[in-house]
């Protein structure tokens, strides 16, 4: 029986055979591959929404901080490819600001 899969099902009351052709299994691999295609965009769309926030939470910190400010310069003197929010995070640290998460394989500047 060319281009047939069979499978046995076993049933409570004795056995039943099934059969598969090649363009049903191809449109359930098809199926799957969908899935699992939407899910990695779905994961994907999360963490560009995440990177987002960070970035307009660091830029709004910029705006109304000139510590935030002039510890970004520093950092865009030093490293000027580094984006604020995306490569790095700043914290409000009491009066000061510090350098949150440093997300850049280069050298941390200061603590």
């Amino acid at each position: 029986m060319a281009g047939k899969f069979s499978v046995a099902k076993h049933l409570s009351g004795g056995g039943n055979t099934m059969s598969y052709d090649a363009l049903t299994i191809t449109a359930i691999v098809i199926v799957a591959v969908l899935i699992i295609v939407i899910i990695f965009i779905g994961r994907s769309n999360t963490n560009n929404e995440r990177k987002m926030r960070a970035l307009a939470r660091n830029l709004m910190m910029m705006e109304g901080n000139q510590e935030a400010m002039n510890l970004c310069k520093e950092i865009h003197q030093e490293y000027p490819d580094l984006c604020v929010g995306l490569d790095y995070t700043l914290r409000e640290n009491g009066d000061s600001v510090e350098i949150d998460e440093w997300n850049s394989n280069k050298p941390k500047p200061r603590g």
